[in-house]
């Protein structure tokens, strides 16, 4: 005797709505710049920033979106800060008293007698394997360091004050490479402030 196998209606309709579900997912563009959120992947760009490089150029017109040159505006009285540490790995956060996702942080240090604002940033990354390059530049709204005092600029996940987004596609994630970064912090009307850090092989790994 031979047995045959039935697919229900409840089954076809189950499997059928899958097949739609995942047809819609894949069309899921976030942040609507013409790139599905499942491709972004793909091309190492940011499914929440139409401008994953701050160039201004929208991700899907632009030629690299990835990285933008250094554009930065080195003119300025002496800059009345410095950065005191500066982080790729092994990153700590103090107030959970843990340890904390690998990503990029500043200590910036104001030595001057007044409030700073007005920050910008620009940062790179290299792969030191495949010598492939990011560049990204980023408006530090809100960000503000004290006469005399300290502030923390974090770039990951940017749920608090002081953290801002950091690409969650970038080679700084994807790729197990070591890699050196190069950043540039500027505050209006003075002259920034840069240094090289180097990372060691692996990804940006998650807190133990």
């Amino acid at each position: 005797m031979t047995l045959k196998k039935h697919i229900t209606t409840a089954a076809l309709a189950s499997l059928f709505g899958l097949t739609l579900a995942t047809a819609a997912l894949a069309q899921t563009d976030t942040d609507g710049d013409g790139i599905p959120d499942t491709a972004e992947a793909l091309l190492g760009t940011d499914p929440l920033k139409a401008d994953t490089d701050g160039d201004g150029q929208n991700d899907l017109a632009d030629k690299d979106p990835v990285f933008m040159a250094n554009a930065l505006d080195t003119a300025g009285a002496a800059a009345p800060f410095m950065i005191k540490e500066a982080f790729v790995e092994n990153n700590y956060d103090y107030a959970a008293k843990k340890d904390a996702t690998d990503h990029l942080e500043l200590l910036i240090a104001n030595t001057g007698k007044t409030d700073l604002t007005g920050f910008s940033l620009y940062y790179s990354i290299r792969d030191m394997d495949s010598g492939m390059v990011e560049g990204t530049t980023k408006r530090l709204d809100g960000f503000t360091v004290p006469a005399g005092g300290e502030a923390r600029i974090h770039l990951d996940d940017a749920t608090m004050p002081g953290h801002f987004r950091a690409n969650p596609n970038s080679i700084y994630t994807t790729s197990q490479a070591a890699k050196t970064f190069t950043v540039m912090v500027k505050a209006d009307g003075f002259a920034p402030v840069s240094l090289e850090i180097a990372k060691d092989k692996g990804g940006a790994e998650a807190a133990d």
